[in-house]
C-alpha cells in the first residue's frame, strides 16, 4: 500500500484504528442522496469506521454530520490549508468534528485559500488516506468521479450507491456500477468488503417512519420553522430541529403531499393557506 501523504491537522490525528471509508458525491444532491449519505456515515462510524469527506456542501457535509450523530470519528479533508474552512458555512461543522475527536487534514501550508486547481489534489488524498471509497451521487464529470480514478489507481476498493435513472446527479455513480464497483445498499454491503459484515445495524437504511404514519403533530412542530418567503434546505431544518437528515426529510415530504409546504430551489417554503 503507496505510503500516506504528510500533512497538516488540526484535531486528532491520526485517527483512532480501525478501516476508513471515504463517502463523497455531489454538492447539490437530491434529498435521496443527502439522506442516504447521512445514514451510511451514521451506520458505519457506528460500528468503528473512520467516515473521511471533503467537507464540501452537500453529500460531504451529510457523511461528516451521520458519523457524528453515532458519536463516531470523522475526518475531513480540505482543499486549503487546515486554518481556513472552505465553504464558510460548514465552519460550525468543522468546529464539531474537531470537538468531538475527528480532525481537519490538508496537504496544504495554513493560509493556503480554495482555489479550482487544489480540489483534485484533495481528492487523491481523500482516496490515498481511505481504504475505501463509496459514491453517494455524482453527476457526469463530477469531483466525485476523480476520487473514485485515485482510489482505483492506489489499489483501493469503489463502491457506489444506486439513484434514479431520471437524476442526472446518478448519472456518474451509474456508471461506476456498470463499470464494476461495488452496489451499496446500506451499510452491510460496505461492511462486508471491509471484512466487517457481523458488526452492522439492524436495517440500516431503513426510513424511520411511514409517511402515512406520521403524526400530524410531528409534522407541524417543523412547519412552524418554515418561512412563507425564505426557503430552508432540509439540511438546516435538521440542524434547527436537532432531527436526522431522513427524520426531517419524511416530515417535509408528508407537508408536502398535504399541500402545507412545497420545494423551492434546493429548498422548502410554507405554503400560504387560501380560503
Amino acid at each position: 500500500m503507496p505510503p500516506e501523504p504528510a500533512l497538516n491537522a488540526r484535531g486528532r490525528w491520526p485517527p483512532p484504528p480501525g478501516p476508513r471509508v471515504a463517502i463523497v458525491g455531489s454538492r447539490r444532491p437530491t434529498p435521496y442522496g443527502e439522506a442516504v449519505a447521512e445514514r451510511l456515515g451514521a451506520d458505519l462510524a457506528a460500528t468503528g469506521v473512520v467516515v473521511v469527506s471533503g467537507l464540501a456542501r452537500g453529500i460531504d457535509a451529510a457523511a461528516h454530520r451521520g458519523a457524528l450523530d453515532s458519536d463516531g470519528v470523522t475526518v475531513a479533508v480540505l482543499g486549503t490549508g487546515v486554518d481556513i474552512v472552505y465553504p464558510a458555512e460548514n465552519a460550525a461543522l468543522a468546529a464539531e468534528i474537531i470537538e468531538r475527536g475527528g480532525a481537519l487534514v490538508s496537504e496544504f501550508a495554513d493560509g493556503t485559500p480554495p482555489r479550482r486547481g487544489h480540489f483534485p489534489k484533495r481528492n487523491w488524498t481523500m482516496a490515498a488516506l481511505s481504504d475505501l471509497v463509496v459514491v453517494v451521487e455524482a453527476a457526469e464529470g463530477s469531483g466525485a468521479l476523480l476520487t473514485a480514478e485515485a482510489a482505483l489507481a492506489l489499489g483501493r476498493e469503489v463502491m457506489a450507491v444506486p439513484g434514479s435513472v431520471f437524476s442526472p446527479q446518478s448519472v456518474g455513480s451509474h456508471q461506476l456500477l456498470r463499470d464494476g464497483a461495488g452496489l451499496v445498499q446500506n451499510a452491510r454491503d460496505v461492511l462486508a468488503v471491509l471484512g466487517r459484515g457481523q458488526e452492522v445495524l439492524d436495517d440500516p437504511l431503513e426510513p424511520p417512519h411511514r409517511l402515512g404514519l406520521l403524526a400530524p403533530s410531528r409534522r407541524d412542530g417543523l412547519l412552524v420553522h418554515l418561512s412563507e418567503t425564505l426557503p430552508l434546505t432540509a439540511a438546516e431544518l435538521a440542524r434547527k430541529l436537532e432531527l436526522g437528515f431522513a427524520e426531517t426529510l419524511a416530515r417535509l415530504t408528508a407537508l408536502e403531499l398535504e399541500g402545507s409546504a412545497a420545494r423551492r430551489g434546493d429548498g422548502y417554503i410554507r405554503k400560504l393557506k387560501r380560503e
